[in-house]
């Protein structure tokens, strides 16, 4: 669940500041259907281990999953443990994973060295190690390509904006499917048994394509500080494509850069308002207005407000699975506003139940809630 929050922060900047894409038309754009462009990639890392070699042209009778990635990008790191079970899982089933990033060799060399976030050592192995990202990406295509020509073949061509994303090529070489690599597990799995209705998902995603088209140039109104005008084609587009919530997070953005202050309180009360008993949706909204305070974005103590009683009501009907993500966005509210104690005994009762990454992370940021206190009673 915290890659929920991430990717919802991520999706925002790259809506109101993402790249501008192809200026063709959408019937331009690459997409499900299209011939997969073949790749020119200049540094190939990891090979599976010796299992791969090279990919110019894609073979038919095979599939491929091309992926894109940085080392700068949580969500793209906190991918990869999926990717490299993915791989192992298809491995013998002609799928070959690439995943390449638009770095320097040495800046992907040096990322590859860091140690595996919250791995442990391998017990009973002298002088064991936790495993490195090195090691863990080991059994995948690895690559990086500084000059961009992959990226502009391919994110650029098909207007994608954020990363990581994920394209899967099919038998016939051409594209299957486009989206986030945590979700590609259904697609790919119809994809390698015959099962998939590229039809069905073209139309999904064309529609997906020419918002992301819309929001490109926004996004250049924006950049010409153009906030009214912005907001304006925000509606536009709301209007005809209906419940699009990256389009209407975008929205409470500009409204903010804009200093329209006014109407983003009231836009962020309809927000929490339609999002009603959808949990994950009201804990991705309240985090992203945490990271805009946090990051000075944001200086509105009503919104703030807003997000911390909608919080509340999402923490007392959550499902387990999703609580504790929920009770820890509550409980770093809560320290925004001064109140550490109330932040401390939330994020206590969240550590009771988390799981995985999500457990480190809060263990990390009840220390930091502690600190303060702690360094007092030692200067009595």
């Amino acid at each position: 669940m915290r890659l929920l929050k991430s990717l919802s922060t991520l999706l925002l900047a790259a809506a109101t500041f993402g790249f501008v894409g192809p200026s063709g038309s959408a019937a331009d754009l690459l997409t499900i259907g299209s011939d997969a462009p073949a790749l020119n990639v200049e540094h190939w890392v990891q090979n599976g281990n010796g299992k791969f070699k090279p990919v110019t042209k894609f073979e038919n009778g095979k599939v491929y999953v091309v992926e894109f990635w940085a080392t700068w990008c949580g969500p793209c790191i906190q991918s990869m443990p999926h990717l490299a079970e993915l791989q192992k899982k298809y491995a013998d089933k002609g799928v070959q994973l690439i995943s390449i990033s638009d770095e320097d060799l040495e800046t992907v060399d040096k990322f590859l060295e860091r140690e595996v976030r919250g791995a442990k050592a391998d017990e009973g192995k002298e002088d064991a190690k936790p495993k490195t990202y090195r090691e863990l990406t080991s059994v995948y295509c690895l690559t990086t390509d500084p000059d961009q020509s992959t990226n502009k073949d391919y994110m650029e061509a098909a207007a994608q904006n954020g990363i990581p994303t994920a394209f899967i090529v099919g038998k016939d070489s051409k594209i299957e499917w486009i989206g986030h690599p945590m979700e590609m597990d259904e697609p790919l799995a119809a994809v390698v048994g015959d099962k998939w209705d590229r039809a069905a998902y073209l139309k999904i995603m064309k529609e997906r394509q020419e918002a992301e088209k819309a929001m490109q140039q926004i996004g250049e109104l924006v950049q010409g500080k153009k906030f009214a005008e912005a907001v304006a084609e925000i509606d536009k587009l709301l209007a005809k494509g209906g419940d699009n919530f990256q389009i209407k997070m975008a929205k409470l953005q500009v409204l903010l850069m804009g200093d329209m202050t006014d109407e983003a309180t009231k836009w962020t009360e309809t927000l929490f308002k339609e999002l009603g008993g959808n949990t994950e949706m009201t804990n991705m909204v309240a985090w992203s207005l945490y990271e805009m305070t946090e990051q000075g974005r944001l200086k509105s103590d009503v919104m703030i407000d807003q997000a911390l009683a909608a919080t509340e009501k999402a923490v007392a009907i959550a499902p387990k699975e999703t609580k504790a993500s929920i009770m820890d966005t509550l409980a770093h509210l809560y320290a925004l506003k001064g109140n550490k104690a109330k932040a401390i005994e939330i994020e206590e009762e969240a550590i009771k139940i988390a799981t995985g990454q999500d457990l480190e992370f809060m263990k990390q940021f009840l220390v930091e809630l502690k600190a303060p206190a702690e360094a007092a009673d030692k200067d009595k």
